[in-house]
């Protein structure tokens, strides 16, 4: 979808055959509507069906054109979330109405207007997207093009502008994380991931290595080639590289890659196995992010490291109780073959640390446990800096990706020793979410480090105007945020 401003008078904004009014609670009868458009919105008003609270809507008639008035609450407590669902509640109804175009017309309040138009872009892009997999029949229409109307000073103007080029910027990344989450796997192989990376940075100043099982086994990836030797598809690990012509700060972005996760010979139970093609999102959204920082070029050098490989039971596959010699040089016993994130991630940190950035984040579907302790509407955060812990929890907050802390102290680690190896890759059934960040700590070594658990926000979140199922492509918005903040 094509989103833009709607240049001279909003007449593309104004004319368009959906247009959606997003209106405080304070001024319903907003000043900035065209005369034909505040006529069609007062019946509603009038008659008190809508007052402009938060996302309530209501639907007009002007002749043949659809009028959405949505509500944004009061002023002085609007949001960017509100913002974005806002956005994505008028393309839905488009959507249903099977049109191709829409508009949107707003005018300037308490969000700043950069920010008001990035969270706009970002939601219409949700808000437009639909998967429609295998399925033998024709794909739903989508909307294609979409004119916002923005009524502010010039400056304003400008600000929102620039916001809303952004922000549609990122809503294509995160769609396209989503995409890759929502592939079944026997699509979504190690080997389409691969090929998904380089579709990312594709005519890109981003550099892209993949390593293959070669230089894996020669360079002694330990975990990775572990994890992947029960499975016919070959590992790769996958190595971004973002250097702009200048920069003050470097951050390593890594996702855990996993594209289908059996439990290996720690076998799953049957129901809700098929859930684990979703083991990929945390790869997902890193691959995705050098999508947005591609197009963005923020001046920071980004780093991004995906392990891709499948977790399955086959003849080779690794067994409770064999030990792995890790890329960084320490040894795991493998007590059970379903905590396999976090041997791939151990690979990856092992990596990390030769590149020395000023920062490094994870994100991993890692541990039921964080779903049973956050639920699905907030990631866990577990981070042993205090300036970088600042940096995530405040980009989570202004992307609208919640992150809540949870402890990473030393006596955590005590569940994780082994008696055969340095470290064992699974302790008791509590704090199962605190004792994998443990573990992860240990292959951090001196880096400033933050592990991102995305179990209960990677799918299955509660659905509203930007989510409808399927995989959320979480973290998109938040590690380009976080990017952005170390310029």
């Amino acid at each position: 979808m094509n989103v833009a401003m709607s240049g001279k008078g909003g007449r593309a904004a104004a004319r368009a055959p959906l247009v959606g009014l997003l209106v405080a609670a304070e001024a319903p009868r907003a000043k900035f509507l065209p005369a034909a458009l505040a006529r069609a919105a007062a019946a509603p008003i009038d008659a008190r069906d809508f007052t402009g609270k938060e996302l309530e809507t209501a639907l007009v008639y002007d002749g043949k054109q659809r009028v959405l008035l949505v509500g944004l609450g009061e002023r002085k407590k609007l949001t960017v979330e509100t913002l974005r669902r806002a956005g994505a509640a008028v393309v839905r109804r488009a959507r249903q109405f099977r049109l191709d175009r829409c508009g949107v017309l707003l005018a300037a309040g308490a969000v700043a207007s950069a920010e008001a138009g990035r969270a706009l872009a970002e939601g219409m892009a949700l808000g437009n997207y639909v998967f429609h997999g295998q399925k033998s029949e024709s794909p739903p229409p989508l909307v294609k093009q979409a004119a916002v109307e923005f009524s502010g000073t010039a400056a304003e103007r400008r600000a929102f502008a620039t916001g809303l080029a952004q922000g549609a910027v990122i809503g294509r990344a995160q769609c396209f994380a989503r995409d890759l989450g929502n592939h079944p796997s026997n699509v979504a192989t190690p080997r389409f991931l691969v090929e998904q990376a380089r579709r990312a940075v594709r005519g890109s100043r981003v550099r892209l290595k993949v390593v293959a099982r070669a230089e894996l086994v020669r360079r002694g990836f330990g975990g990775l080639l572990g994890v992947a030797r029960g499975s016919a598809e070959p590992p790769f690990f996958l190595e971004f590289d973002w250097r702009p012509a200048r920069w003050r700060k470097s951050i390593c972005l890594i996702g855990k890659g996993l594209t289908f996760d059996t439990g290996g010979i720690s076998l799953k139970p049957a129901q809700g196995m098929e859930e684990m093609k979703f083991d990929l999102c945390g790869g997902a959204a890193v691959i995705a992010s050098f999508a947005a920082i591609a197009a963005l070029q923020p001046k920071v050098r980004v780093f991004g490291l995906v392990p891709c490989t499948e977790n399955m039971p086959g003849g080779r596959a690794i067994k409770p109780g064999d030990v792995l010699k890790t890329y960084g040089g320490l040894t795991v016993e493998v007590t059970n073959t379903d905590a396999e994130g976090r041997l791939v991630l151990a690979d990856a940190l092992g990596r990390a640390q030769e590149l020395k950035p000023d920062f490094a984040v994870d994100l991993a579907t890692l541990t039921g446990a964080c779903v049973v302790a956050l639920g699905h509407k907030a990631s866990g955060l577990f981070c042993n800096h205090v300036d970088l812990a600042e940096r995530l929890k405040r980009a989570g907050d202004e992307a609208g990706e919640r992150l809540w802390p949870l402890p990473l102290w030393d006596e955590y680690l005590d569940e994780m020793r082994s008696t055969v190896a340095d470290l064992k890759n699974s302790g008791s059934r509590f704090g199962g979410a605190v004792t994998a960040a443990a573990f992860l700590r240990k292959f951090a070594g001196d880096l400033a480090w933050a592990h991102l658990d995305i179990a209960g926000t990677a799918w299955d979140v509660p659905r509203n105007e930007l989510y409808d199922g399927g995989a959320s492509g979480v973290g998109v918005r938040m590690l380009v945020r976080l990017v952005e903040g170390l310029e």
